[in-house]
């Protein structure tokens, strides 16, 4: 499998995660957690197979395009659709839809590790596969039974593959721009008409659209409000067309056999799942998932660039030695170990936070609970809403800046070899620079982290980790974890000045987001070295370390260059008088 199962992965089926509490409340009975732990063992073994398989022929057509097809739709290229067969064959889409639709209703935490592996072997495949079960997440859970019915089954099974249209010319981040209009017939159905852009898997059959309503279309403009979300298939029952035309493939940097459409949408037909109006609160759902997805889809891509640096690394020989052994290069190829690590350890904490969530939805969903034991998990629910809500854009925003750092540094390793499109290396590097950007930007992820911690999130996610922290009290790790409490000693500080002047706040955002990284990713390496594994306890102490070295800096520099700054960057760019 070529350690496409990570030790990591392993690690958290187990012993870091509390199976059976979690099973308990999750199924509302006494579950077998040991055959559950070893069922998702087996899928995680077979999509690792899998995904080893699929790794050569993809670097080998890293650069065959999708194609646009005589009726308006796209189709990736042979490798990818290859690829994408023996996934459906092996029942691996779609991992986290309920049994009832035909899916296996797999954990966040399991699905995650899938898109991982799925995108270290071939990252454009990933988006397919990850768009897919994105949008059927979606319908699941904002659909009515109807449209669930008719749809999601026919997701699962991979005869239907799905996408997410938002991006208009107009409206990229600013999603109060969009003007597609949705018109509701007499019939209760939805006509659409419009043009969406950049959208990723733009060929799919099912569209999930976010459209203004016809009949707020004026009132609402420049807001979210009036936005509804349709579901648009490209296709009607008799296999006629359903008025969903693509008109442009873009040439991209990479990710070559992800087809991104432009899609126009002229009287088609379709479904609006949840409220009226309310279609962007269902979609930031959708967007909340794929953001996690895509940190997923970074790490996978920095996994991939490590290991080919670390191997090239050892074979390579110059004067007179393996390249490894120069000090300069094993310190390089050493911080790119840490840092993947260290952004799985962010992304699986919240990817775990968001299954106790759910867990603890279906367990007030049944409603056999006491008084006492319902506001317990209401109180519980709140409390993991909050630190999952501001986990989620720095797991996006760090694994993805990440990973741009770690092909780079790949590329570095290779030397002059790492500069030519034969290396795997620069084929790494392409695909990973659009990671900071689809899905919102890094300086989006950043502020709204901000928007989260002006709200109170601090204290919440603080909260959990400080007690972390405190419990480890072996020599290996208390020091190190007094390193962290320091740290959240500085952001408590640095938020105060901060948030005295929100101009000056939102030029630091992505400062302070760094910040609180260094503090939840350093507990959480810290919590993986707890049985002592010296490689475990190596890479948290050299995290830890080093981050609070530059978290120090970090604070300082918020709390020194307040004053003048915003009009110093004024004149730098010269907007002053």
């Amino acid at each position: 499998m070529s350690g496409y199962l990570s030790p990591t992965m392993s690690l958290y089926l187990d012993r870091l995660v509390d199976w059976p509490a979690l099973l308990r409340l999750r199924n509302g009975e006494a579950a077998d957690a040991d055959a559950e732990v070893g069922a998702y063992r087996t899928v995680l073994e077979t999509v690792a197979e899998l995904s080893a398989s699929f790794e050569e022929r993809a670097r080998e057509h890293w650069a065959d395009e999708a194609e646009l097809t005589e009726d308006g739709g796209a189709v990736p290229p042979p490798h990818i659709r290859d690829a994408y067969e023996r996934l459906r064959e092996n029942g691996l889409l779609c991992l986290m839809i309920p049994e009832a639709y035909g899916g296996p209703d797999l954990p966040l935490l399991l699905n995650t590790m899938y898109l991982e592996m799925v995108s270290r072997a071939d990252t454009s495949l990933m988006t397919v596969v990850g768009l897919q079960a994105g949008a059927a997440g979606d319908i699941a859970s904002y659909g009515s039974e109807e449209v669930k019915q008719a749809i999601l089954p026919r997701m699962v099974s991979g005869e239907w593959q799905g996408c997410m249209d938002l991006t208009e010319p107009q409206a990229g981040s600013d999603l109060g721009r969009i003007s597609t209009r949705a018109t509701e017939l007499e019939d209760g159905r939805i006509q659409v008409d419009g043009q969406k852009i950049y959208i990723t898997n733009g060929g799919a059959e099912v569209h999930l659209v976010l459209a203004r309503d016809a009949d707020n279309f004026e009132a609402s403009k420049g807001t979210t409000n009036g936005l509804s979300l349709i579901v648009v298939r490209r296709h009607h029952d008799d296999g006629s067309p359903n008025g969903v035309r693509l008109t442009r493939l873009e040439e991209k940097l990479g990710i070559h056999g992800s087809p991104t459409c432009e899609v126009v949408f002229e009287k088609a037909i379709g479904v609006r799942i949840g409220e009226k109006g309310k279609g962007f609160k269902a979609m930031l759902h959708l967007m909340n998932n794929a953001r996690l997805g895509v940190a997923a889809q970074a790490i996978g891509i920095s996994e991939a660039a490590f290991h080919a640096a670390l191997a090239y690394a050892q074979q390579r020989e110059q004067f007179g030695q393996p390249i490894l052994e120069q000090p300069l290069v094993a310190a390089m190829v050493a911080k790119m170990r840490v840092n993947i690590e260290a952004t799985r350890a962010l992304l699986y904490r919240a990817v775990e936070l968001e299954d106790r969530n759910e867990a603890t939805r279906r367990a007030l969903a049944r409603g056999d609970l006491s008084e006492g034991e319902r506001g317990e998990l209401e109180a519980a629910l709140d409390r993991g809403n909050t630190r999952v809500r501001l986990l989620t854009p720095l797991c996006k925003y760090f694994a993805t800046e990440i990973c741009t750092d770690v092909t780079r540094d790949a590329m570095q390793v290779f030397g002059g070899i790492g500069f030519t499109m034969d290396a795997h290396v620069a084929k790494l590097h392409a695909d990973s620079l659009i990671m900071t950007v689809y899905e919102g930007t890094s300086e989006i992820q950043a502020s709204f982290a901000l928007k989260e911690i002006g709200k109170g999130a601090l204290a919440v996610v603080f909260e959990e980790v400080r007690g972390e922290l405190e419990a480890m009290k072996d020599p290996e790790r208390a020091e190190l974890a007094g390193l962290v409490q320091k740290g959240i000693t500085r952001i408590e500080k640095a938020s105060q000045v901060l948030f005295s002047d929100i101009s000056y706040a939102l030029m630091r955002a992505k400062v302070l987001a760094e910040m609180v990284i260094d503090v939840v990713a350093g507990t959480e390496l810290l919590r993986q070295a707890e049985d002592g594994d010296p490689q475990r306890l190596a890479i948290a102490e050299t995290f830890v370390r080093r981050r609070a070295i530059v978290s120090e800096s970090l604070a300082r520099r918020i709390e020194e260059n307040h004053d003048g700054r915003m009009a110093r960057t004024a004149r730098v760019l010269g907007l002053g008088d």
